[in-house]
């Protein structure tokens, strides 16, 4: 058989190596009489060691994207829109507890929100504000200019909330001072505003959630000049009966009680104390009266002993809330025979 010298020859170098390495003998190693050969295998053995606990690149590239923070989907529309106001009412909780709020308007923009009733609002560099009464932890609304909301606001860098990432509003946070500043914008009428949350640390777990809350029940108000309050109609016709002419008039000094607020008045024309005291919520609402129109329904209405006026008239709320509103005034004979105001519906 015809074999090559050089697989011959290469056999050869191999047997050496093999030999030399301590092969011979049992396959020990003589590490007296070749020490550097046992020092190579000990640096050989550490080597092998330190390639076994150096993680792959895959599992490298696999714990960077781990330590990057999840991407947050904005899919939650926290103002989807902006309602306007109509007198409606709302409550909060507050540290396990529900708390009624009012409206309550700002004092520049057509913009409100509803205040809990344990917030003040009050006046923070030329804007409104409604928070806590200590004035630490608020809110403020910022109307912007059309070239500001088009071209974003450098104010603000991106957020960090997880909580707060997941609202379309979002712009982003900042510090002020020791507080922190969370950032919402969103559009009422055409008009582009900014939400802006002052929050102190050790308050954010309780008053966050709750000024979200406000944020998101914003409503939009537009401001009107007010009315003046008073009655300015003509009186109805009711005859030459004396009877009638008295519950006319009785009517007439009811209403001009009501729009004087004048408690000892409306009183003097009530049917009874209870009457009175059932009524009185009309003098206790802060609201603006002018009566402009009255009706009359009946004298006495068909198939009942009461006499009966429809009033119409404009009414403020404190907030500047102005509606064109109306009641039934209804009236029965004591026994004086007199007729007094039995209800007003």
């Amino acid at each position: 058989m015809f074999i090559s010298k050089n697989v011959i020859r290469a056999g050869c170098i191999t047997i050496a190596l093999a030999l030399s390495a301590g092969c011979g003998d049992g396959g020990k190693i003589d590490s007296a009489s070749a020490p550097g050969k046992a020092q190579a295998s000990s640096t050989s053995a550490a080597t092998a060691s330190a390639v076994a606990d150096t993680p792959s690149p895959a599992a490298t590239a696999e714990a960077v994207v781990q330590a990057e923070p999840p991407v947050v989907n904005k899919s939650v529309s926290l103002i989807p829109a902006v309602p306007e106001y109509n007198e409606s009412g709302r409550g909060y909780e507050i540290n396990g507890v529900d708390v009624q709020a009012a409206f309550s308007a700002d004092q520049f923009l057509p913009l409100g929100l509803f205040m809990p009733e344990t917030m003040v609002r009050f006046e923070q560099d030329g804007r409104t504000a409604w928070g806590t009464p200590d004035k630490q932890n608020y809110i403020v609304l910022v109307k912007l200019e059309a070239a500001d909301a088009a071209a974003g606001d450098g104010e603000f860098e991106p957020g960090k909330d997880q909580q707060l990432l997941k609202y379309k509003e979002y712009t982003g946070s900042k510090i002020d001072g020791g507080l922190t500043v969370e950032a919402f914008t969103f559009t009422a009428k055409s008009q582009v505003y900014r939400a802006e949350i002052y929050i102190q640390a050790e308050q954010r777990a309780a008053l966050l959630p709750v000024f979200i809350d406000m944020l998101r029940d914003v409503e939009y108000m537009e401001k009107k000049p007010p009315i003046t309050p008073g009655v300015f109609l003509k009186a109805p016709d009711v005859g030459s009966d004396p009877g009638n002419k008295q519950a006319l008039q009785e009517t007439m000094d009811c209403l001009e009680a009501w729009a004087a607020g004048d408690e000892g008045k409306f009183a003097a024309t009530m049917y009874s104390p209870q009457t009175t005291e059932g009524l009185q919520f009309f003098l206790e609402n802060k609201n603006v009266y002018r009566f402009y129109e009255l009706t009359l329904t009946g004298l006495p209405v068909e198939g009942t002993k009461r006499a009966g006026f429809w009033v119409k008239y404009y009414r403020m709320t404190s907030e500047g809330y102005i509606i064109d509103g109306g009641n039934e005034i209804s009236l029965l004979k004591n026994k004086q025979g007199e007729w007094k105001i039995a209800n007003i519906d």
